[in-house]
């Protein structure tokens, strides 16, 4: 191999360097020429002409990103190069965009304090300078300071207000804990391993869906063990791997066993027809599911332990009966569980996660039933930086939501990633081998970082006040107004917009079934009424009006 050598200190802050190809020591056929003309300094290094003929450069540098600027001139359309910054390799082409000399982007690298090599060739080219130019990604943008639910409880105040002050400053670490243990193996091996326990903790519900404990599934831990661990400063999430309420397939040819009715493939259950007919037996099921975890939820309101409550995780994949019959049921189903849980039993501690699956837009529940939104992120490589689903995410969700790690097989490096931009709120390794697969160093590496959150780490988090409200958000709309109220066959909604929204009226029964659904449209600001007919029986109803972001809700009565 023929090298090109220079040595270069950029210690520091990251700063604008240039490697002048000519000044360096040059061995074999690579050589310094001058003939062509609009080089930098004196010269320019060609004789790229065999293979494994290169320019290498040796350096120091600070930490950070760096996009690497390489300045060619070359006959032909496009060439091909190969670069190689310590271990990590790369290839490309520069494509021809006039005459002479150019400058071309060979995208971005990362560099760690220290020393480091950098080799490049460019077939048939002559290479005049190689260039890194720091880049420094902001940090993401906060959401507004509010909950969906707005009557939520001063510990999921305080536990948002707190994610959200250090969003972009410091990333929590997170754990799963395997739900079919009953010990808490998973952070017992982290603490084993850093010396720290993780700040946030997810559970499973899976055990208390009704169908597996009619099985008389074994409850390995239960959520008074949960809560006993979060104790005053410990963050739980909570997950259900929601068994399907009936129709589970028993057939152990297609390794289809009740405990595996969660998937898809192993129960018949359509939730797009449960949710159509709303006087189903198969609907009364999922309000009898959803009915029982609303009795292990409570457990942890009367405790004062506000939940990071990610229900229905992974629906567009596909592989979970909740996401098979595509978005609309979904998302039908997302606002059954909102409006059960908290209109219908009055859970006021749950901070709601949605998963987004890659490319899944029609999926999203709304921004009036979301305060997170997470990705789960199972990478080949143990060492991925997750760049592209951190960038779809900012691009729908940014500065509307918090953006979470809720689940990963591998750990990213925080240090790399953070100088990328990426600020996940939170990361989750999943338990079991994906956890005892990461290298245990790295593990420890990233317990250790400055800017990861620990338990040992967190302040007092419930002391934190959530803002009412940020200076730049729109206003809410004023009172839901309601007429006649108690009525009958007709109900006039009515409310003073802020700003433009598309609006929605939704009205639900005290069972927590929606029975009516009005799309307005985008409307204009200002005051905004219509009338609604109604064939409803008569009782106490719940109606909301959504106008884009925001929400109101009143209770209206329905006469004879």
């Amino acid at each position: 191999m023929i090298f090109l050598l220079v040595w270069l200190s950029v210690w520091g802050t990251a700063s604008e360097v240039q490697f002048e190809a000519e000044d360096a020591e040059l061995l074999g056929n690579v050589h310094v020429d001058s003939t062509l003309t609009g080089f930098s300094g004196w010269g320019y290094v060609t004789g790229f002409e065999a293979s494994g003929d290169s320019v290498r450069f040796s350096f120091e540098a600070s930490r950070g990103v760096y996009r690497l600027w390489v300045r060619v001139a070359f006959a032909p359309r496009f060439v091909a190069y190969g670069l190689r910054v310590d271990s990590v390799q790369r290839t490309g082409s520069f494509f021809k965009r006039g005459a002479g000399f150019q400058e071309s982007s060979a995208g971005e690298i990362w560099l760690d304090h220290g020393q480091h090599t950098l080799a490049l060739w460019v077939n048939g080219a002559a290479v005049d300078y190689i260039r890194l130019e720091p880049v420094a990604y902001p940090p993401p943008t906060k959401p507004p300071a509010r909950l969906a639910d707005s009557l939520a409880t001063a510990s999921a105040q305080a536990l948002f207000a707190f994610l959200r002050d250090v969003y972009g400053r410091y990333v929590l670490s997170g754990q799963q804990q395997n739900p079919y243990r009953s010990d808490f193996d998973a952070i017992d091996y982290v603490q084993q391993v850093t010396g720290k326990q993780p700040a946030l903790v997810s559970f499973d519900l899976i055990d208390y869906s009704p169908s597996r404990e009619q099985y008389g599934v074994v409850h390995h831990q239960r959520p008074e063990d949960w809560i006993a661990w979060a104790g005053q400063d410990g963050i739980v999430s909570l997950m259900w791997h929601w068994n399907a309420p009936t129709d589970l397939i028993q057939d152990p040819a297609r390794d289809c066993y009740w405990w595996y009715g969660f998937y898809t493939r192993c129960t018949t259950f359509d939730v797009a027809a449960a949710l159509a007919d709303t006087t189903s037996e198969r609907y009364r099921l999922l309000l009898r599911d959803i009915d029982a975890i609303a009795v292990q939820l409570r457990k942890f309101q009367e405790a004062d332990v506000p939940v990071l409550w990610r229900p229905l995780h992974e629906a567009a994949g596909g592989w979970f009966w909740w996401g098979a019959k595509g978005p609309e049921p979904f998302k039908q189903l997302w606002r059954l569980l909102y409006h059960r849980l908290v209109h219908h039993h009055g859970l006021h501690h749950l901070i709601w996660v949605y998963t987004h699956e890659p490319a899944a837009v029609d999926w999203y529940p709304g921004d009036a039933y979301v305060d997170v939104v997470g990705r789960d992120v199972y990478a080949n490589d143990p060492q991925a930086l997750m760049r592209e689903d951190w960038r779809e995410l900012e691009q729908l969700f940014g500065g509307r939501k918090l953006i979470a790690l809720t689940e990963s097989g591998t750990l990213p490096d925080p240090e790399i990633i953070t100088d990328y931009g990426i600020w996940w709120s939170w990361f989750s390794i999943w338990t079991d081998n994906f956890l005892r697969g990461i290298d245990p160093e790295r593990l420890r590496r990233a317990y250790h970082s400055e800017r990861v959150l620990t338990r040992e780490e967190l302040p007092e988090w419930r002391t934190y006040v959530l803002e009412a409200k940020q200076p730049e958000e729109p206003a809410l709309p004023l009172a839901l107004e309601l007429f006649p109220n108690p009525g009958t066959r007709q109900l006039t909604v009515a409310a003073t917009l802020a700003v433009p929204a598309p609006v929605v009226v939704e009205i639900w029964d005290l069972l927590g079934r929606q029975v009516f659904r009005y799309e307005a449209g985008l409307q204009p600001a200002g005051r905004w009424q219509t009338t609604l007919p109604l064939m409803l029986a008569a009782g106490v109803y719940l109606v909301q009006l959504r106008a884009g972001a925001n929400a109101a809700h009143q209770l209206w009565i329905c006469q004879p």
